[in-house]
């Protein structure tokens, strides 16, 4: 029965065509119906049909029949033969045998029937217009056959051997007339009702298969995964972006469990179970292993599915990868963070910045005047030592003032080729470094200086005061006893390295102190390069300035940081500085006072604040040059449009009226030659760099030595414009 049951379907389904070619397949199939139905029935029929037509000689019928039946089984042998053609044969086939059976049988027997069914037939396989046509020639028809009756022509059909129509007389016109109308009006009912069924159905597949079209585009081409599963967790459908995203095709998860792709499956069970507990899930993450074992973090979004009944049928979702965005968002934080470090850091070093400024131009008189009066005392003075500590409070207060100045990134005045190793091993026979020790005698400091090529381009004095700081927090760190191991190491990148600074590709000399510490909290690891913020014990470890100093001297010098720290397992600072290629000049030679001795050369000293004025007069003048003093530029420019100076000592910030650049920019326009020494407060700026590349010759930071304004002046002069 199967096998009969297959065979017919194969037999009535068209070859070329799918039900997605719509309304165009079921007519199709419809055909091959009738004509299968048409062969075996009419197979059935034919013979006894044929046989009596040949006993009461109609030989047109008996003709027409066995013709009718070749023409259906040929139709049906031949499937390659065009569906229009076939289409319209059926029809045909119907009107005419229906007209055979009129004229053989008269008008009263089975032809009607027929001529009723042509176009039924019409209309389902060829559509509305075509069904018109045949409605029409079903009229003209039945209304030809009534004028057979109307005008008598019965006899010409008895002379055919037609003896049915014999009938036709016994019933008069009106009967064929109400008989008539009624056949059209039931003829015409049941062909529109078919063709506007078939109609509907067609312009129901057409926008069916736009919206499948529609779907179908969708659902290849989504960018998420859409996926379906059973209520225990059987993946039912899965849209082809799971391919790009997840390396799996459609085949190999179609059918599989989700539990066995999900990297937890304890929480992929929990993800099921809230979604049929609530009917929903909104923005869940998710993490999911992708076919080669690499967690990608989705975004779920899915719905429960409910049967007609009610319930629970089966989930629907999506899943979004939102892996780049999460690493997107956080490398985004992380640059906030730094952003805002930097800016923090900014704001606090411009701060320190104006005060260091101020506390140079107060210092300077603490500084200067016990230097020159110590000069004219004997030494066995009972005043030596007073102004002796007086004269080293100010060095030490001057150094707290470098501190801020490294702090505001205007601290490293002059860059020179230093070997780190050499600076390294030079701290660690300092008084600074016994001092930390004393602190912490139960602190053992390892070396490791194993860089091969040390050498960088910056300040010695800011980076031992670098590694001072650095093994000063790590001796405070360790409580009992520790191991603090300071080295140095070169080391090439190739791309760029994340750690507390992005590092960037190229050379380094890496300075490391490493210790066995409780280590750093995250949160404090954010703030531990702020001004004074500190955990150590103020007052034994500084000014809490030390780690500021440490991030502006990094800064300063184009280098990064990092920091690997772990609560209960100590820190490592990892410095890096790029490495140079210049070589190590040789260091400048202790110059007498004697040698610094001017011959009444005319200096011009240029400064807004009286006291500095005063402090530059005494100093030069010792010296033996002749001084001239004014308190603004303004007043600089007009001293030089009618007098002569062989130097000017030019302040570089003035307030109000213009800076010392302006100053000896407008200067440099009537007296193209003349020398200039730039002094300033803060440490060498941009002012500084530009009004040296205009022609000053050198840059002295305040407070002024007398050795350090002697040098510069003595400079300057014997340059040769």
């Amino acid at each position: 029965m199967n096998k009969l049951k297959t065979l017919i379907s194969t037999l009535t389904t068209p070859r070329h065509l799918t039900p997605k070619n719509g309304i165009h397949f079921w007519q199709e199939k419809v055909l091959l119906n009738l004509l299968l139905v048409s062969v075996v029935l009419g197979f059935i029929t034919c013979i006894p049909s044929v046989a009596l037509a040949i006993k009461e000689e109609l030989w047109i019928v008996a003709i027409a029949d066995t013709l009718i039946f070749c023409i259906i089984l040929g139709l049906f042998l031949k499937p390659g033969i065009s569906y229009a053609f076939r289409a319209m044969s059926i029809p045909i086939i119907s009107y005419f045998l229906g007209m055979i059976l009129i004229f053989t049988l008269g008008p009263f027997g089975a032809g009607p029937v027929w001529l009723f069914f042509f176009p039924v037939l019409t209309g389902v396989l060829l559509g509305s217009k075509p069904a018109s046509w045949a409605l029409i020639i079903n009229g003209i028809t039945i209304a030809g056959i009534g004028c057979l009756i109307l005008f008598n022509c019965i006899d010409i059909m008895s002379r055919f051997n037609f003896k049915s129509w014999h009938l036709a007389t016994e019933n008069s016109l009106e009967k064929w007339v109400v008989i008539c109308l009624n056949f059209m009006l039931l003829n015409i009912l049941a062909t529109l009702s078919v063709t506007t069924i078939l109609n509907g159905l067609q312009k129901s597949i057409q926008e069916l298969a736009i919206s499948d079209k529609k779907h179908r585009q969708i659902f290849e081409n989504i960018l998420d995964v859409y996926f379906e599963t059973t209520l225990d967790g059987i993946i039912l459908e899965v849209s082809p972006s799971v391919e790009q995203i997840f390396s799996y095709s459609q085949k190999e998860l179609k059918g599989q469990s989700f539990y066995s792709i999900a990297s937890s499956p304890g929480k992929g069970a929990k993800l099921l179970e809230q979604l049929i507990a609530i009917g929903h899930i909104h923005d869940l993450e998710i993490d999911l292993p992708d076919k080669t074992g690499q967690i990608r973090t989705c975004s779920v979004n899915a719905k429960l599915l409910l049967d007609e009944n009610k319930n629970p049928e089966r989930t629907i979702g999506i899943f979004r990868d939102i892996t780049e965005q999460k690493t997107l968002k956080k490398k985004r934080k992380e640059l906030e963070e730094r952003l805002n470090r930097s800016r923090k850091m900014e704001a606090l070093g411009m701060l320190a910045g104006g005060v260091a400024h101020d506390l140079n131009n107060v210092l300077s008189g603490i500084v200067t005047y016990p230097e020159l009066l110590l000069m004219d005392l004997p030494k066995n003075s009972p005043m030596a030592n007073s102004l002796g500590i007086i004269h080293s409070s100010g060095l030490r207060a001057t150094e707290i003032v470098q501190d801020l100045l490294t702090l505001s990134r205007r601290g490293v005045i002059a860059r020179e080729v230093v070997d780190l190793n050499q600076i390294a091993e030079r701290f660690l026979r300092t008084p600074e470094y016994e001092k930390i020790l004393s602190f912490h005698p139960h602190v053992i400091v390892e070396k490791n200086l194993s860089a091969e090529f040390p050498f960088l381009k910056g300040s010695a004095i800011h980076l031992q005061k670098t590694i001072m700081n650095l093994i000063s927090n790590a001796a405070e760190a360790q409580l009992d006893s520790g191991t603090i191991q300071i080295s140095t190491a070169n080391r090439h990148l190739d791309k760029p390295v994340k750690g507390y600074d992005q590092v960037q590709p190229g050379d380094y000399v890496i300075l490391s102190v490493e210790d066995q510490g409780t280590g750093i909290d995250p949160e404090d690891l954010k703030r531990i390069f702020e001004p004074f913020f500190t955990k150590k014990v103020m007052g034994r470890s500084g000014t809490g300035l030390g780690m500021a100093v440490v991030w502006g001297t990094v800064q300063d010098h184009g280098a990064y940081i990092d920091v690997v720290s772990h609560p209960n397992s100590g820190t490592r600072f990892d410095l890096y500085f790029p490495i140079t290629a210049d070589t190590i000049e040789a260091p400048p030679e202790i110059t007498h006072l004697d040698n610094l001795m001017g011959n009444k050369e005319k200096i011009l000293i240029v400064d807004d604040v009286p006291e500095q004025r005063q402090i530059a007069k005494v100093l030069l003048e010792r010296l033996g040059y002749e001084t001239v003093s004014v308190a603004s530029g303004e007043e600089a420019v007009q001293y030089l449009k009618s007098n002569q100076a062989d130097l000017m000592l030019l302040d570089m910030i003035m307030d109000p009226g213009i800076d010392g650049l302006e100053t000896f920019r407008l200067i440099r326009k009537f007296k193209p030659d003349q020398k200039a020494i730039i002094a300033s407060g803060f440490s060498q700026s941009q002012k500084v760099e530009n009004a040296l590349a205009l022609g000053a010759g050198q840059y002295v930071k305040k407070p002024y030595t007398i050795e350090k304004i002697g040098l510069a002046v003595q400079k300057e002069l014997s340059c040769i414009l």
